[in-house]
């Protein structure tokens, strides 16, 4: 058989926290445990998966039916679903001359059929009884699983794969977060940030998500040094004369950037074994935005003492937000 005929796919590609070794599950609900149990605050249900060409247009419209049902439980903040674009270089400290280059690799592999639909799913609730209630994994589970099987194309149609491809799910909280007006990590105003994601489909904003493991043992140590980090991402910008305080627009062939539009920290509630994963969520205006803030003297510096105590990652693949639902 023809392999590009062997629909799109069946291998499982090395991205998000996939990437990372961490479990998928296929059905269920994500587990609880002491740790999950136990949370205090403001929830995000983030998931990632995998959609055949054949199924994606009917996945889609399911999900956005549920979604605009999850909108109207008490607690909900906000619903973000992104499409996977491409992936950063620059965080891998690769040559200037790789910068860029596969800032739409999966949008590519997408139109060559050589990779499914990527999608992450950001859910976002006041508090773990109100995302529970609210009933998201079940629904998920009945009406949008289905439509997640690998599927292999034959001379009379389409074959499912047995099982859906993995899903990856997990609950996180929002360490801290900043925008352009400030940076947040008191409750109050972290679930108002959670509330009004800046983010505008129409806009074509380029989010980031840096996945990365560290040792549990210490990962609040730990946070103590991204929120420096994060600072140094939501606030510093090229030139830094602009008149306007943001920076100019980048591009490949410069070195300016405006300030990051979101930064944000999350955290697994739950260990992996001895390891813990954390997302480092960023919207910017443009890739070369991004891209051209990790050249900047000033992140490197601030971005050393965290990636030293990294032991899995940095992955950081870019996307692009389909839907986007607030309060």
């Amino acid at each position: 058989m023809n392999r590009r005929n062997f629909l799109w796919s069946t291998t499982t590609a090395a991205i998000g926290l996939g990437a990372l070794g961490l479990p998928p599950a296929f059905a269920g609900t994500v587990t609880s445990s002491k740790e999950i149990d136990a949370i205090q605050g403001p929830v995000t249900l983030y998931m990632e998966f995998r959609v055949a060409k054949p199924e994606h247009e009917a996945a889609m419209a399911a999900l956005k039916d549920h979604a605009a049902v999850w909108s109207k439980a008490q607690g909900f903040l906000s619903l973000a679903l992104k499409q996977m674009t491409g992936d950063s270089t620059m965080v891998k400290n690769y040559p200037e001359a790789y910068k860029g280059v596969l800032a739409t690799a999966y949008l590519d592999g997408l139109k060559d059929n050589t990779q499914p639909w990527f999608h992450s799913l950001f859910v976002r609730f006041e508090s773990l009884a109100q995302l529970r209630a609210a009933k998201v994994e079940e629904q998920f589970n009945a009406n949008i699983l289905p439509f997640l099987h690998a599927v292999q194309k034959t001379e009379t149609g389409f074959t499912k794969s047995p099982q859906p491809m993995a899903v990856y799910r997990g609950i996180y909280q929002t360490v801290a977060a900043g925008d352009r007006k400030g940076i947040y990590t008191d409750k109050a105003a972290i679930l108002a940030f959670l509330r009004n994601p800046v983010e505008d489909p129409a806009a074509e904003t380029t989010t980031v998500e840096n996945h990365v493991m560290i040792r549990d043992a210490g990962h609040l140590d730990w946070e103590k040094l991204v929120l420096p980090l994060l600072e140094v991402a939501q606030e510093t910008f090229r030139p830094a004369d602009d008149p306007n305080g943001i920076g100019k627009p980048g591009s490949k062939a410069n070195r300016f950037y405006r300030k990051a539009l979101s930064t944000e920290i999350l955290r697994n509630a739950a260990p992996n074994g001895n390891l813990r994963a954390y997302i480092m969520h960023g919207v910017w205006e443009s890739v070369w935005d991004h891209e051209n803030s990790h050249l900047d003297p000033r992140f490197r510096a601030a971005a050393g003492p965290v990636g030293a105590v990294v032991e899995v990652g940095p992955v950081e693949p870019f996307y692009h937000t389909n839907l986007l639902i607030k309060e």
